[in-house]
């Protein structure tokens, strides 16, 4: 049995499996750990955020929940999938209002039983919120 970690699309996110039926989620974006000239305060905010720098999730209950593999969806997909969900963001406005790194915003994993299930970021579903609702302010 091989339990596999992948890179998303962007490059900022490191997913991967386990054998306690957890997804987990690492935040390895090289810019946001970066420090500007004149902000030398940010170095201690900086190593405070290295221990949130991990995410995880239940992605299986089964009677043997070992996660075996996940993958993120491709950008666009995520895009054109958000776009066409007229149910779920009725208002169509661009996506470019949206300030998210959508190469990171679904996963989907499999178990050692075969079932497949699909994750979507909630911060994403935030972000989406926050530019296209009068939730964020944006709209009359």
């Amino acid at each position: 049995m091989q339990i596999r970690a992948r890179v998303s699309e962007s490059g900022s996110h490191i997913a991967c499996g386990s054998e306690s039926g957890h997804c987990f989620i690492w935040d390895v974006d090289p810019n946001k750990n970066r420090l500007k000239k004149n902000m030398i305060n940010k170095q201690i905010q900086s190593t405070k955020d290295k221990s949130k720098s991990t995410d995880y999730f239940e992605a299986s209950k089964a009677s043997l929940p070992i996660v075996t593999d996940t993958l993120f969806f491709p950008t666009m997909t995520v895009r054109e999938s958000l776009l066409t969900s007229k149910e779920v963001f009725p208002l169509s406005l661009g996506m470019d209002r949206i300030d998210d790194d959508f190469s990171s915003a679904a996963i989907l994993t499999l178990d050692y039983d075969g079932t497949i299930r699909v994750f979507v970021r909630k911060t994403c579903i935030d972000n989406i919120l926050e530019a296209c609702t009068p939730r964020g302010g944006t709209m009359a």
